[in-house]
């Protein structure tokens, strides 16, 4: 079915000037009664591969920044526990439980989308669990297609997709992102937040409301992400007149602790452009384009419900769905 995708770049209907990438729900084949509670396996982050090769680096960068260098990390890095269990079919086990704001909740799949916004003709299709995050497999899509179906120049989505990893990503594959920027949500428990400190590129520290600084310290590695540690001296917080203010009293270091992703500064210079005119109507072609194609889906090309059970079944009905309107593209710009 994908050769379709093929023959559509080959009559020029498909550039890779500006693809959108996007996902839909798909209702799975199975009820609410068919649910059970099970324990989440203990399994490494998504991107364990990828942030390896960046920590290395960036044990390099801290060894530069503060003169010293980390001790590489043995232990496997686990995967956020905040989650221990979820809920699962016992008719399709390979669907997941979607509980998503403004969503209908239950099994579903995902049909993650990339259409190019030429003639909307669709790149790539994958197929995952409705409980999978967004941006779980975005970056081997984008370069699936980057290096199997055409180059792409300039790649748009919406704030689901706006994780850090992402914009080094794609500019190391040369590709332009445009992207809307995620909400930013403090949940600290103490009345001083983030915004209240101040980054000092030239200190390469924080400086707090105090005026005392948070200098960097080590660098952190989660499941997810790899994080510049920044550290308040332990005395300076113990003296000042705000610590009831900046530190909560489960806090057992007594300092100010905060962090920042390892790829902020390409995050940062993707976003500072986000007023341009180019950048906007990146985001609204974006919204035309993958919304449009997705309502054009469910209404004449059955991308409501999967019919069988199980993720391989999921994917044909996915891609049958998307072979037919990318025919339909064809054809309509062929007259």
């Amino acid at each position: 079915m994908r050769r379709w995708w093929g023959q559509c770049v080959a009559k020029g209907l498909a550039s890779g000037r500006l693809v959108g990438t996007d996902s839909t729900h798909v209702k799975a084949n199975a009820s609410w009664a068919s649910e059970e509670l099970v324990e989440l396996p203990e399994s490494p982050g998504v991107y364990w591969e990828r942030l390896d090769t960046y920590e290395e680096e960036g044990l390099e960068e801290l060894e530069r920044r503060t003169g010293k260098r980390r001790k590489k990390r043995v232990k496997q890095i686990k995967k956020d526990r905040r989650q221990t269990r979820k809920w699962v079919s016992r008719t399709d086990p390979e669907s997941g439980h979607m509980k998503r704001p403004g969503k209908p909740r239950g099994q579903h799949y995902l049909a993650h989308q990339t259409v190019d916004t030429d003639c909307g003709v669709i790149l790539d299709v994958t197929v995952t669990p409705g409980d999978v995050y967004d941006s779980v497999p975005y970056l081997e899509q984008i370069e699936r297609i980057h290096r199997s179906i055409l180059p792409i120049q300039a790649a748009t989505a919406d704030a689901a997709y706006d994780f850090p990893l992402a914009h080094q990503a794609l500019k190391e594959l040369e590709i332009q992102f445009f992207v809307r920027p995620q909400a930013v949500h403090d949940r600290t428990n103490v009345e001083l937040k983030r915004e209240a400190f101040q980054y000092d590129e030239s200190l390469d520290a924080y400086v707090c409301p105090n005026g005392k600084l948070l200098r960097l310290n080590t660098l952190h590695r989660s499941a997810s992400g790899l994080y510049w540690l920044y550290l308040a001296d332990k005395q300076d917080c113990q003296r000042c007149p705000l610590r009831k203010k900046c530190l909560s009293q489960q806090d057992k270091r007594g300092a100010r602790k905060l962090e920042h992703s390892y790829f902020t500064a390409q995050r940062k210079r993707n976003l500072s452009r986000l007023s341009d005119p180019i950048y906007r109507e990146a985001l609204k072609k974006r919204q035309i384009w993958c919304e449009g194609t997705f309502a054009a889906q469910k209404r004449g090309h059955n991308l409501t419900q999967i019919l069988r059970r199980g993720l391989e079944a999921a994917e044909d009905h996915c891609l049958l769905s998307a072979t037919a309107l990318n025919l339909k593209r064809m054809i309509w710009a062929m007259k």
